[in-house]
């Protein structure tokens, strides 16, 4: 399932940021309209789009009734090439 969600495609998605290095961008919740390699564009209920920055960034997201958490340094490419990558897992070494 890990597996699934790393290489997944997060466009669409309704994603809220659980923990990051700016304070700024902790609690921002939104729908996810672009990605890049380094960030997510993020549409919020007030109509404004917010750049957020993958590296130093938690996000959490629910399917079905199971609350999941993503290393936003761990999603640092381009969602192509996610799709397309072995992965190994490796700890994670986030200080937030």
């Amino acid at each position: 399932m890990l597996l699934k969600l790393a290489k997944a495609d997060y466009h669409g998605c309704k994603m809220t940021v659980s923990k990051s290095k700016c304070p700024n961008y902790i609690g921002l919740t939104g729908i996810i309209i672009m990605e890049t390699q380094n960030t997510f564009r993020v549409v919020t209920k007030e109509n404004t789009i917010k750049v957020v920055p993958k590296s130093g960034s938690v996000f959490a997201f629910c399917i079905d009734a199971f609350l999941f958490h993503l290393h936003g340094s761990q999603l640092c490419y381009r969602a192509a090439e996610r799709s397309a990558r072995k992965f190994k897992f490796k700890p994670t070494k986030d200080n937030l």
